[in-house]
Parts: structure tokens; sequence; C-alpha cells
């Protein structure tokens, strides 16, 4: 026998081998299709039998006991809070009346401040009052001397009206003797922070202008 005849019956075997096989399985199919039903009936019911009972528990709430308030019928309201009494207010003193004072003057004054004189006009224009009792200065602020007016040799008086107030306090401030414009503006901010008695028109505090002069010197 040659080799091809050999090959061709081998291939020939193989596929009677192969339909032999095949059959079989078909001839077998009704038998494995019970066989797999009865094994997963009998596990179904080996689980159903043998599974523990599942117990639902109802949800309970937390606190089970309610507390019962007793509200009595008539409730004790407190009584609405006391309005405290308004501050008075400060009334000026009579004419007539005697006001004494203790303020402590400014001891911190220059060598050169000149007394200052009420003007007779009134200072800045404004109508004169009349008053028995100068203010006198409690607080003196210096002016500062700005580097630049010192290297560029600008010097001079420069003499500020001021209105002082009820209070003691400046109320406004004009210059009346004018030097340069730095200068000027030194002594503007110098005298709006002086702190004054007030004047007073029997013994009541009324507003009052005076004058404040600032000497520039550089030496």
């Amino acid at each position: 026998m040659t080799a091809e005849a050999k090959h061709s019956a081998e291939h020939d075997w193989e596929q009677v081998a192969l339909h032999t096989a095949n059959d079989r399985f078909k001839a077998r199919y009704a038998t494995y299709i019970r066989w797999a039903l009865g094994i997963s009936f009998t596990w179904y019911v080996l689980v159903f039998l043998f599974s523990p009972d599942v117990e639902i528990t109802p949800y309970r709430l937390q606190e089970e006991t309610v507390e019962v308030l007793d509200i009595p019928d008539a409730i004790d309201i407190p009584p609405p809070p006391q309005e405290l009494p308004r501050p008075q207010v400060p009334i000026e003193a009579a004419p007539d009346a005697e006001v004494e004072e203790e303020i402590e003057l400014a001891d911190t004054l220059p060598e050169d401040f000149d007394t200052y004189i009420p003007p007779p006009t009134g200072g800045g224009g404004n109508d004169f009052v009349a008053f028995d009792t100068k203010p006198e200065i409690v607080n003196y602020a210096p002016p500062a001397y700005p580097e630049f007016a010192r290297e560029a040799g600008l010097e001079g008086m420069v003499v500020v009206n001021v209105l002082v107030g009820t209070d003691g306090r400046v109320m406004e401030a004009i210059i009346i003797q004018p030097q340069h414009k730095i200068l000027n503006q030194e002594a503007l901010k110098a005298a709006r922070k002086c702190l004054f008695t007030p004047g007073k028109q029997r013994n009541v505090p009324v507003p009052v202008w005076v004058q404040l002069p600032y000497n520039f010197t550089l030496f």
C-alpha cells in the first residue's frame, strides 16, 4: 500500500468514527436532558428544605414611652422691664449764677508768645460778641517748621485769628498776617489743634475771636 492510499484510508476512518460519535450523542440527547432536569429539581428541593427561615421583625420606635407634660391653666407672665430714666440735658448757667472751674493752663508756651487780643471787628468778618472773661489757652500746639522752608530761608510771623467755641475748641481759623504759603499752612494746622477755656459773658460761655501769633525764626 502506497503512502497516499494509507493517508486516504486514515482520513476515511476518522470520518466514520466522528460520524459514529455524533450519532451516539444524538441518540442519548433525551437521556441527558432528563438527567439535567432531575439534578436541577433535586438541587432546588434540597435548598428549599434545608435553607434557614427568615424572620422579619417589625420596626419599633426608639422612644417607646411618651411623657405627658402637665401644663397649668394660668401662666405667669413676668412684668415688662422698667424703663431707665433719660439722661438729663445739661442746662446752661443763668447769667447771674456763679460757675467755678479749675483748669490747668498750658505751661509750654514759647517765650515770644504774645498775649492774644480779641479783634474789635470780630475776626474774620463775623459780628463781634461781647464778653467779660477772655479765653485762656489750655493746650498750645506749636507749628512745624518744614525743612524746605528752613533751607529756603523762609521766616517771619504769621498771625491767625481763631474763633473759640463755647467748648473751648477752635471753630474757625483765618490768617490776618500772612507770610509764605508754606508757613501759613503750618500756622493754620497748629492753630486748629489749640484748646482754650471758653470766653464768658456774665459766666455764660460765648464764642470769642482771639489772635494767635506764630513766629518762624531760623536762629
